[in-house]
């Protein structure tokens, strides 16, 4: 696949996406942070970059197939649980985003769908309280990984900042110029869509517990 530096500005534009997140829900720490330094060899930063967000993406994306799966039909629920599982195995960087980009394109469209009905409040207080529960472990570690794909974004603004000085490098960094536009839409998710899911909880008596980039998701291994 050729890269272009219209692809490089573009991905290193993706913090341009990211600033989107609201302050809701103390998601302003959204905003900044992170480290730019790599090790200056290409190879290896590329490799880090892609463990993590891998790590990060199976995370948010988890999630997002817990949330959407709580309020689905069952048998929509078990292809659900399909991709679940085939995205938790993949671990080749190329499978992975395309698993990755197909999940997130479908789960945020749902949600986004979910969020905006007038008996969004109604079909929540209207699910059971494993199903709520669900829902609250969806959005808290959806956050978790909003935070730390944060964190992430700036190292792989400069990957692909490095490898634009050499064209031998370029086709190395194809995998990280795919995936910084989805992780910059994960966090725009996380200060547009996931508060109406918090408040929806709370209406239905179910706290939220506070996220940081720290924080240990919760399992989701059955949605």
């Amino acid at each position: 696949m050729k890269i272009t530096r219209r692809d490089i500005s573009l991905a290193a534009g993706a913090s341009v996406v990211a600033n989107l997140a609201h302050a809701q829900l103390g998601l302003g720490s959204l905003l900044g942070g992170g480290s730019d330094k790599g090790s200056g060899n290409i190879d290896t930063d590329v490799k880090s970059f892609l463990d993590k967000s891998i790590n990060i993406e199976k995370t948010m994306y988890s999630a997002q197939l817990a949330i959407v799966a709580a309020y689905a039909s069952e048998v929509d629920r078990a292809k659900m649980q399909g991709s679940l599982d085939e995205m938790k195995k993949t671990t080749d960087p190329k499978e992975a985003g395309a698993k990755f980009q197909e999940v997130s394109e479908s789960s945020s469209a749902e949600m986004k769908k979910l969020s905006s009905s007038a008996d969004f409040a109604d079909q929540t207080k209207n699910l059971s309280e494993a199903k709520q529960k669900q829902v609250a472990t969806g959005v808290f570690n959806f956050l978790i990984g909003a935070l730390q794909a944060k964190d992430l974004l700036p190292s792989g603004q400069a990957v692909m900042k490095s490898a634009s000085s050499n064209p031998m490098n370029l086709t190395k960094v194809v995998p990280i110029k795919d995936a910084l536009p989805r992780l910059g839409n994960a966090i725009s998710l996380a200060g547009d869509v996931i508060p109406k899911f918090v408040n929806v909880l709370k209406g239905a008596n179910i706290k939220v517990p506070d996220s940081t980039s720290k924080s240990t998701p919760e399992p989701l291994t059955s949605i």
